[in-house]
């Protein structure tokens, strides 16, 4: 679990609303929901907590409906903030098909670039279906990895037979991977 993403989930220790900025900060650190679900337990479990403690005391005619209400905005934020990173694009031509997406990643840390090419992948590979998911799922292992180190990023390649992936990391947290194959 991430440091960072842990202190966005104690925002939930705000009444009523905590719990949904929490999730909108963690969606928008993470930009993945599937990363964000395993933060949601505990920012709704404060949240509740917290909420009830005041309704209770104060609006008791209305426990139900705001405790449920802070108990399910926090996904629908989730969802919808990570879902504005997800843009994936196919180029076809005579030739081969072309996959481009953006990989939603949260701060890059990585010292071996084989290490941060296996995370993008694994990573990338969630967001695929098929009939793309089982040809890339065994590209993985296969061929080497070239590094190309340019003036604003570093491009991650590997060429297995007629398929060629490749990465290109801009800065800390802008990700593309670029899928090539032929028909």
């Amino acid at each position: 679990m991430d440091r960072k993403a842990i202190y966005y989930t104690l925002i939930g220790a705000v009444p009523f609303g905590g719990s949904s900025i929490s999730s909108f900060m963690v969606s928008r650190y993470l930009r993945d929901f599937t990363e964000t679900l395993r933060y949601l337990p505990l920012t709704i479990g404060i949240c509740l907590l917290t909420t009830f403690l005041i309704t209770y005391n104060y609006l008791q005619s209305y426990v139900a409906e705001i405790l449920v209400a802070v108990a399910v905005a926090p996904f629908i934020i989730g969802y919808v903030f990570s879902s504005v990173y997800e843009n994936i694009k196919v180029n076809v031509s005579e030739y081969y098909i072309e996959v481009i997406f953006k990989v939603p990643v949260g701060e890059l840390k990585f010292d071996n670039p084989s290490e941060m090419f296996n995370y993008l992948f694994s990573r990338s590979l969630k967001k695929i279906r098929p009939p793309y998911y089982q040809k890339l799922k065994v590209l993985n292992n296969c061929g080497n990895l070239r590094v190309v180190p340019r003036e604003n990023e570093i491009v991650l390649r590997k060429k297995c037979g007629d398929t060629q992936i490749e990465i290109i990391v801009r800065g800390k947290r802008n990700v593309d991977m670029k899928v090539t194959m032929s028909y």
